[in-house]
């Protein structure tokens, strides 16, 4: 009998005989391409040239060209990445030049693996990876500032200085030419067409005054001027900003820094002159032109328009024209972004003044008032009033005159009436109570029969919110009382009067130290030691910063008379002094306080303490628009 052999063993010796087949083909194989290999790199690459400098036998890149090969995808890929990111902050148009710099180059460095000559590959690396930046930096250069343009003679000195201080060998730079303007593109966009649009921008970039405009725009967005007036004058053409509610001069540097390091002494700013009468005359044609002032003129409407776009954001400016009695003025509104305050303590309001104002806004019934100077930020905080009041729960209306200006605030349904129809505010408030609301609004409060009216309701079952024009929450008393409400209802029902001051904040960045007055550590309760110095506007007056106006931006100051004391007070008919000591022993802090406490957490100078404390008490007369 033969020896019979297991199964698994057969299939396992098969397997092993397929194996070793593959293996002599496989074999064979590798032996012919590497041949034809060999054959072919010996026919396409000339020997002249280094093996570590082109290919090796086999084809493939040397040592040389593969070192470049590699650093050329990493330039790239860090170039395309800041490309992408520029564009976008720039808006020049992100999607298109990415895809510019993304596939030429990948198509390229694919192509650098075949070409027989690796320096042909490698240059059309180069071409691909530089020819989209250079386009690149044709359209983006003149919407840059001149600091930050590509591809130039100044951005080469940048990048060898960069390289110079990395390798820690120091290079003087040259003087800064750059004056800080912001980056502002003009467009015309008041016109009915696009086309037209298009040919007012056109002939005013060919205008001769059109680099002295823009730098005029420039300036004004980087002093943050809500307002721009120019006016021909003897002298030139004069230009001042309206910054944080005062309007004055431009600002410019007088006197350059001077020195370096430690004993670098800062620039002196001052008053910019008057344009010479030409060039503002110019600069003047170009704006009236980019706005179609002309065209404005013929359809009748009393402004004209443009839009600036600053960092990529659109800001809409009106231009107008107005004439005082010593000369005719171009007025622009810059269009600044309007401050939008979402709750009291964005005011600059203490959170436990402002959860006061919440409880009492929150009551069922009674009269609140705020009030403050003409010009003085009332509306802002009035506005921010109402936004904190409970509108979801309760029904609020607003008694409003047709034509006034005034932020509609959400769930608070305004009743209007026109006075020059004849019709009063009790006729819009009778017509309002038909709703059958919980809570009624109005504003500049100055009509003697709404007044009444009101403090009826108030006393009875509504919720009135009311502002007036008054010089502290005790003078806003008296303006009620003088609109013929009786004392004893408003005893009654008066929940509280809040008033405010708004102060400008002394820049942080230039400046001065000063030595605490012996006056004001009294007043503070405070010593010497506790607090040493306060801070006072730069005698160098200003920094790039505050743009040369020694303040950036504004707060609120607030006092607010509530309590029983006051009430008591009203009713026994007692003069504004002790009525003030009243408010005081229910907790009022006095705006002069508060002006004293911010003077010394070194947000305001003493200065404009005087400023702002200097209001006439004439405060309820009209006045400049709030």
């Amino acid at each position: 009998m033969g020896r019979r052999c297991h199964p698994m063993a057969g299939k396992l010796g098969a397997i092993a005989r397929q194996t070793r087949r593959l293996a002599v083909v496989a074999s064979a194989f590798g032996a012919v391409v590497s041949q034809a290999a060999v054959a072919r790199a010996d026919d396409a690459w000339p020997a002249v040239i280094p093996e570590w400098l082109g290919r090796d036998q086999f084809g493939g890149l040397a040592l040389v060209p593969l070192a470049c090969w590699w650093a050329g995808v990493a330039a790239w890929a860090t170039t395309s990445d800041w490309l992408f990111r520029d564009s976008t902050r720039l808006k020049v148009r992100p999607e298109f030049w990415t895809a510019c710099a993304v596939f030429p180059f990948a198509a390229c460095g694919l192509l650098a693996w075949w070409i027989p000559w690796s320096a042909a590959g490698q240059s059309l690396m180069a071409l691909a990876w530089m020819l989209p930046l250079f386009f690149y930096s044709r359209e983006r250069n003149p919407k840059a500032p001149k600091t930050e343009s590509i591809l130039t003679r100044d951005h080469l000195q940048r990048v060898i200085r960069a390289t110079m201080g990395l390798l820690g060998v120091k290079t003087k730079a040259p003087e800064i030419t750059d004056d800080g303007l912001p980056w502002v593109t003009m467009l015309a966009t008041s016109a009915e067409t696009p086309e037209e649009n298009q040919k007012w921008q056109a002939e005013a970039a060919a205008m001769p005054g059109f680099e002295a405009a823009k730098k005029l725009v420039q300036e004004a967005v980087a002093a943050r001027a809500t307002r721009v007036v120019i006016e021909a004058s003897a002298d030139g053409v004069k230009v001042a900003h309206e910054v944080d509610g005062i309007l004055g001069p431009a600002r410019a540097i007088t006197k350059p820094a001077k020195g370096r390091g430690k004993s670098k002494q800062p620039a002196v700013w001052g008053d910019a002159p008057p344009l010479e009468a030409a060039a503002g005359t110019a600069a003047v044609a170009v704006l009236r032109t980019i706005a179609g002032a002309d065209a404005a003129k013929l359809s009748g409407e009393p402004d004209a328009g443009f839009t600036i776009e600053v960092d990529g954001k659109k800001r809409s400016c009106r231009l107008a024209t107005r004439t005082t009695k010593t000369a005719k003025q171009m007025v622009i509104t810059t269009g600044l972004p309007p401050f939008s305050p979402k709750k009291l303590e964005d005011l600059g309001m203490p959170s436990t003044l402002a959860n006061r104002v919440r409880e009492l806004i929150a009551m069922e019934k009674g009269l609140f008032v705020v009030s403050s100077p003409s010009a003085s930020g009332c509306s802002t905080t009035f506005d921010t009033v109402l936004q904190s009041a409970d509108r979801l729960v309760r029904d609020f209306v607003s008694i409003e005159q047709v034509g006034s200006t005034f932020t509609e605030v959400q769930n608070i349904k305004p009743v209007r009436y026109s006075a020059q129809s004849g019709e009063t505010p009790i006729s819009a408030l009778t017509r309002a109570l038909l709703e059958y609301p919980s809570a009624i609004v109005t504003r500049d409060l100055t009509d003697t029969a709404l007044a009444g009216e009101l403090t009826k309701l108030a006393d009875d079952k509504q919720l009135v919110l009311v502002s007036v024009r008054a010089a502290d929450a005790i003078d806003a008393i008296q303006k009620l009382l003088d609109l013929g409400i009786p004392r004893e209802q408003l005893a009654r029902c008066l929940l509280g009067s809040l008033s405010q001051r708004l102060i400008r904040k002394v820049c942080s960045q230039c400046s001065d130290p000063l030595p605490a007055p012996p006056e004001l550590l009294k007043r503070l309760r405070m010593t010497a030691e506790e607090l040493p110095e306060v801070k006072r506007a730069s005698q160098h007056g200003g920094c790039r910063v505050c743009a040369g106006r020694q303040f950036v931006g504004r707060t609120g100051i607030y006092e607010l008379a509530a309590g029983p004391t006051v009430r008591q007070a009203i009713a026994q008919k007692v003069d504004a002094k002790v009525l003030r000591q009243a408010a005081v022993k229910d907790g009022m802090r006095p705006l002069a306080d508060e002006a004293l406490a911010s003077i010394a957490a070194g947000v305001l100078s003493l200065e404009e303490m005087q400023r702002v404390f200097a209001v006439k008490k004439e405060a309820g007369s009209a006045g400049p628009k709030r």
